[in-house]
């Protein structure tokens, strides 16, 4: 799911944005989850309908990080998300 580059924010995940965090809540498990500042920035990047590239350079603009870096983050974090079923399939 992570590498085609077509991961979206599943809709039965309801998401608030605090401080720079997002807290997100799954409908179906009532299970919470809390993404720190470059997790918030990568589903808010998501909620936008951005490709993985996409996000990847939205990270570089937004924190001093390299392509690589954030690329690597950017597919470790949607295939973290992905397994605890926060992505739309």
């Amino acid at each position: 799911m992570t590498g085609d580059g077509g991961s979206k924010a599943s809709p039965d995940v309801l998401v608030a944005h605090l401080d720079g965090e997002a807290v997100l809540l799954h409908l179906g498990t009532k299970q919470y989850f809390r993404l720190n500042e470059t997790g918030a920035a990568i589903w808010k990047g998501l909620e936008r309908g951005l490709d993985e590239p996409a996000i990847v350079v939205q990270l570089t603009r937004e924190f001093d990080v390299d392509a690589e870096t954030a690329a690597r983050e950017v597919h470790r974090t949607l295939a973290e998300l992905g397994e605890r079923g926060l992505l739309a399939t």
